[in-house]
């Protein structure tokens, strides 16, 4: 969903500037990938939800771990929220956006009882198809493009690509969701080399969609609220071939459903071993009603949701991703409560590499 919305959000800070604010953002996308696969190294079977206690202590780290749940939740009805709010918009303007919503709530659900293995092949076949719409639309628009309108570069300084850096920046950070799937990453391919490809991937993405709504529509990207969407309606080859938007709301649909499934199974296995649960299935349902819900809560109305995103929503985000996971628990004193006293030798060890490593990087 960012990739549909970001260029409005930066436009509206940055102007014609909008292309360098991803560039910026793209540094908390490395930061968060490096801490997790430290963390990851040394504790390789556990995820953020178990590490997390043992290196803040029973009460701090469960403490820490309802706070990252809660922001789970926030997260996933947010994404929710998107996704209806995006199909009915444009498409289905007479279709209730629960009717939207629950559909994509028990398909998601259906999906992650069945494990992250059926989610992680479903994305292998999604991947390619959502990468060649991104990089294909610039070049189906050629003859409506003008490059002009990225200048003049800069022409207000460096604080208004700053500023419009903020939501990127935030957005970056979703990459944290790593840290409760690569415990149960197999193979021997680098688990670095394709985390660093993830991160750049996404900024390249970034890039190219804020490039192309930039050289269509100019400043004028801001007055949209899916600007890369409305971008494909201006293509036309030979006028027969048209109406891509169709394409795009498929693609967006599969997309949007491999975003939501990784929040919602986040949620569920962060909710199991937060509460020692021996089995998550349970918890699959129950969820994704609280899920809905939150959907229904979080705004009132499209702009609403849009404010949000450019006010308190970035805050929030960063304080639960950044200072609490994975920051807090690489800290030197991550072990409050006596908890790494108690750690076996070897264990306290690694917690003290670990936390030099994180506050040396920081």
């Amino acid at each position: 969903m960012p990739i549909f919305i970001i260029p409005a959000i930066t436009s509206k800070f940055a102007g014609n500037d909008l292309w360098i604010s991803p560039i910026i953002g793209s540094s908390t996308g490395f930061l968060t990938m490096f801490l997790l696969l430290k963390l990851h190294h040394y504790y390789p079977d556990q995820t953020m939800m178990q590490y997390g206690e043992l290196l803040l202590g029973r009460w701090i780290g469960g403490a820490a771990n309802l706070v990252w749940l809660f922001f789970l939740w926030h997260g996933a009805g947010l994404i929710l929220r998107e996704y209806g709010e995006f199909i009915v918009g444009p498409v289905l303007l007479r279709t209730p956006e629960s009717v939207v919503t629950i559909c994509l709530i028990f398909v998601c659900a259906v999906a992650i009882r069945g494990g992250i293995e059926v989610l992680g092949k479903f994305s292998l076949l999604i991947a390619p198809l959502f990468a060649g719409f991104i990089f294909l639309t610039p070049v189906l628009l050629l003859p409506e493009l003008d490059v002009h309108h990225i200048t003049p570069v800069l022409e207000k300084g460096w604080k208004p690509v700053f500023e419009g850096a903020v939501t990127p920046l935030v957005w970056f950070m979703e990459f944290a969701l790593i840290g409760f799937i690569i415990p149960f990453a197999t193979g021997k391919r680098s688990k670095w080399r394709w985390s660093v490809i993830s991160v750049l991937l996404m900024l390249l993405t970034m890039l190219v969609t804020n490039l192309t709504c930039l050289f269509l529509f100019g400043n004028l990207t801001s007055l949209f609220t899916f600007p890369i969407f409305v971008a494909t309606r201006y293509i036309s080859l030979g006028n027969f071939f048209e109406h891509v938007e169709a394409i795009v709301m498929v693609l967006w649909v599969m997309s949007g459903f491999v975003q939501m499934a990784v929040w919602y199974y986040a949620l569920v296995i962060g909710t199991a071993q937060c509460f020692k649960l021996n089995d998550y299935r349970p918890l699959v349902f129950p969820l994704g009603i609280l899920i809905v819900a939150m959907s229904i809560w979080i705004a009132d109305n499209i702009q609403e949701m849009i404010d949000l995103f450019m006010t308190s929503e970035p805050f929030f985000r960063e304080r639960c991703r950044s200072y609490i996971r994975p920051c807090c628990c690489c800290s030197p004193g991550g072990g409050i409560g006596g908890t790494v006293a108690r750690m076996p030798k070897t264990d306290r060890l690694l917690h003290n590499r670990c936390g030099g490593l994180c506050v040396s990087a920081g």
